[in-house]
């Protein structure tokens, strides 16, 4: 069932949005547990696909990576990025407009890094950088012994816009959101 309706004005979408973007971070089989994170520093835009792991109460979004690989490059160079998030049972896209901010060996990293356990927090400690070329894929499975958060990082993506589309055999919705110097979302309908 389609989560967006018409009926819903667009006072309410952001925090109809919200509220199921945070059943996400919770609920491990959540369609919007994953989601499509781009940034661009060239010419050509980078996808890949990340866990999104906290939606804050400014409406931020967290996700981790390790400090040495190619994403925090291009953060340092662009600091706009985008999140795309996708729920094909309900037909729902949401699209974020964000400006990234790297956190790494600060309050927030170690306020996260002790809920990283075993072969998760192994993902920030290999021995080579995330995108080292290697002869064998055992290369890239060599660990430090000890696992601390020296490359752990946190992104914090915080949207300065969205665009939100809800398909439907009812007929689709579409709108557009831009952050207000309140922090409220000012919207509009658009064509879908």
């Amino acid at each position: 069932m389609p989560l967006v309706l018409p009926h819903h004005t667009l006072e309410e979408i952001p925090q109809l949005l919200y509220s199921e973007l945070k059943k996400g971070m919770v609920q491990k089989k959540h369609p919007f547990r994953n989601v499509v994170f781009s940034t661009s520093a060239q010419e050509i835009p980078m996808s890949r696909w990340v866990v999104c792991r906290h939606v804050t109460a400014e409406q931020s979004f967290y996700i981790y990576t390790d400090s040495r690989s190619q994403k925090i490059f291009e953060l340092n160079q662009n600091p706009n990025c985008n999140l795309l998030f996708y729920h094909d049972r309900q037909g729902l896209q949401i699209r974020f407009n964000c400006k990234g901010k790297i956190h790494r060996q600060n309050e927030l990293t170690q306020k996260y890094w002790p809920g990283v356990k075993g072969h998760s927090a192994e993902n920030y400690t290999t021995s080579l950088a995330p995108g080292t070329p290697i002869e064998s894929i055992e290369d890239g499975q060599e660990f430090f012994e000890e696992l601390t958060d020296e490359y752990f990082t946190v992104l914090e993506l915080n949207p300065y816009a969205f665009e939100v589309v809800q398909l439907s055999r009812e007929g689709h919705i579409r709108a557009n959101f831009e952050k207000t110097s309140d922090n409220d979302w000012k919207g509009s309908f658009l064509v879908p």
